[in-house]
């Protein structure tokens, strides 16, 4: 049985977001025009109470209503809870138990996906049907991170659409022009450049925009603040710090040195008239940890870390960092953007306590709203979007999950085994694949490289090919001081090549840490031509408890991955017979080998 709520009005609805409209049995209301919501019954109190003698009614409305519905309730001998008391008791229980994290990043493209207008952007908020320039603009470096392509260069086709003649890009509601929202689409635009060249005049012209604003001292003047809000305590100014890594990376990637001179400009004036507010908690989470990462961003480790250490203090045993230094709500943005700048700098600790923290409030929709009530404290007033789920939630996410992944597989880059014997069948497995596509000149790349310990065997075997090395790790890559590989960073869901550039591409127990498997199988068909080979050699789900498995990791079905490889390829082979490290065969690694469409 689901829940029983009394209200489907606003906070009704509000609940459906929260709870998942399939845990809700039925609403009942006062109001005698009952039509049913999002497919759930609305019921008159008067006419269904005596279907539901004995069970807990959910009180969903208002405050200023909630004490007659009470009344109500228990002069008719129902028991009663209200919605927000049952909201915290269920994000309580969530925090005492390790969530599902495959299921959460699953539901976050979900809901990004159902929440990207087509051929426009990402909405503001889930209950608004307007794109967000500035919000669709930094969600591209985000899409390609994580494999979806055609969504960044839709979103990145959008916002070259309603650039300014000046230059400059507006704001959601396309009322005023926003130095910062220029420059957070100027971040999307250079990392998709490879993919769409011509966008190159957009970035001039978006640059020399922003430029326009500056001040002979460095400041950056915004033609309007109104979306600001008027709390310097919230929001101030000095996000505009925020806006200067894109500008350096304009310059330097369009040779156009009078930008990177001008940022430092900026940078300048922002330290020397707002250093106290940069290195203590001085603005809502959110906009603080924007703060932050421009830190990182600009090369000035030293004041983020001594920051970051600052804010440490203020994080709950929990994982929990306030939204303001005077309160006990969260910022669900904020906490993910903090643990973000934490995962930069390798302050894994802290980072993992504020991700998995913030994890635990994900709505059952897929997204968060802006803010919710501290663990500890139901008396106060969450004021950040505390009903409404806010796009960049989602997008922070992502991003501090690929920076935990980034720099566990830094930190853990010594122990990677650097050898592999030519007896290992898994080795031979790669090896018959690369020598079936023909001899001397393919190209291979071998994503999820490691320390290269294939690529050292088969470059000995067969030495005319061209070879590849990805990974997420550059710090492990140094490891491979052969010239005769190519290195470059990257993960398999972002494989920062063309379109069928390789003849094989083969991945050896990587694809378990991927963590979206569809997303990286697709993009390892991207990058290989039709008729060319992909290769993924990996452990059995059936062998689950064998081996110790990490928090993301997955080990696969064979079935299951094969009808994966299977919309990309037009045919997959199993091998399920695979010795390892001196051990007979016994169905915990399988390799699976798929010629792509």
């Amino acid at each position: 049985m689901g829940y029983v709520l009394f209200g489907a009005g606003v906070c009704g609805q509000e609940a459906i977001k929260f709870l998942g409209k399939e845990n809700i049995e039925c609403f009942l209301d006062n109001n005698p025009s009952c039509n049913d919501i999002e497919g759930i019954p609305v019921y008159r109190f008067d006419d269904a109470k005596n279907n539901y003698y004995g069970r807990q009614i959910v009180i969903s409305v208002k405050e200023k209503y909630f004490d007659v519905i009470k009344d109500q309730l228990l002069n008719n001998g129902f028991d009663y809870t209200s919605y927000e008391k049952l909201r915290f008791e269920i994000i309580r229980e969530k925090l005492l138990n390790r969530p599902d994290y495959i299921s959460i990043y699953k539901k976050t493209i979900n809901w990004i996906k159902n929440n990207s207008i087509f051929n426009q952007g990402i909405r503001v908020t889930s209950d608004c049907l307007v794109s967000y320039p500035e919000v669709t603009g930094y969600y591209i470096p985000t899409l390609l991170r994580w494999g979806y392509r055609e969504l960044a260069i839709s979103y990145a086709n959008w916002l070259i659409s309603i650039q300014k003649e000046d230059g400059s890009w507006y704001d959601a509601y396309d009322k005023n022009p926003y130095i910062f929202d220029t420059a957070q689409i100027l971040k999307g635009l250079i990392a998709i450049r490879e993919i769409i060249p011509s966008v190159d005049r957009n970035i001039i012209r978006g640059c020399e925009w922003i430029l326009s604003c500056m001040t002979n001292e460095g400041r950056l003047v915004t033609p309007s603040k109104e979306a600001w809000g008027d709390d310097k305590n919230i929001c101030d100014e000095v996000i505009h710090i925020y806006c200067i890594s894109p500008i350096i990376e304009a310059g330097r990637v369009l040779n156009r040195p009078e930008f990177i001179e001008k940022a430092n400009e900026i940078w300048g004036f922002y330290r020397k008239n707002y250093y106290d507010k940069i290195m203590n908690f001085s603005l809502l989470s959110h906009f603080y940890a924007y703060l932050m990462e421009a830190l990182f961003d600009i090369g000035e480790i030293d004041m983020c870390e001594q920051a970051m250490n600052s804010i440490s203090k203020f994080q709950k045993e929990s994982g929990a960092i306030p939204a303001l230094n005077n309160v006990d709500w969260v910022c669900s943005t904020g906490v993910f953007q903090l643990a973000l700048v934490w995962f930069k700098l390798g302050k894994i600790e802290n980072g993992d306590k504020a991700f998995e923290y913030a994890c635990k409030l994900q709505n059952e929709s897929g997204g968060w709203f802006g803010s919710y009530l501290s663990e500890n404290n139901l008396d106060e007033k969450n004021s950040y979007f505390p009903s409404r789920e806010i796009s960049w939630a989602c997008k922070y996410f992502l991003d501090a999950l690929y920076y935990k992944n980034f720099a566990e597989f830094n930190m853990d880059s010594d122990t990677f085994i650097d050898e592999i014997s030519k007896n290992d069948d898994r080795y031979k497995n790669v090896l018959e694949a690369v020598k079936s596509i023909g001899k001397g000149k393919a190209k291979v790349l071998d994503i999820g490289c490691g320390k290269g310990r294939y690529l050292k065997r088969i470059i000995e075997d067969l030495p005319l090919n061209n070879y590849y090395a990805v990974d997420i790790s550059p710090y492990v890559m140094k490891y491979i001081n052969d010239e005769r590989i190519e290195c470059k960073q990257g993960t398999l869901t972002n494989i920062q090549f063309p379109d069928d550039y390789f003849d094989c591409v083969y991945t050896c127990e990587a694809l378990e840490h991927s963590i979206d498997i569809d997303s990286a199988i697709r993009e390892m068909s991207r990058v290989t031509r039709a008729g060319g080979l992909i290769v993924v050699v990996d452990k059995n789900k059936k062998k689950l408890g064998q081996l110790d498995i990490g928090e993301w990791e997955q080990w696969f079905d064979i079935n299951e991955l094969r009808s994966i490889m299977e919309k990309y390829c037009s045919e997959v082979k199993v091998n399920n017979d695979i010795s390892y490290e001196n051990k007979k065969a016994d169905g915990l690694f399988v390799a699976w080998i798929g010629t792509v469409k």
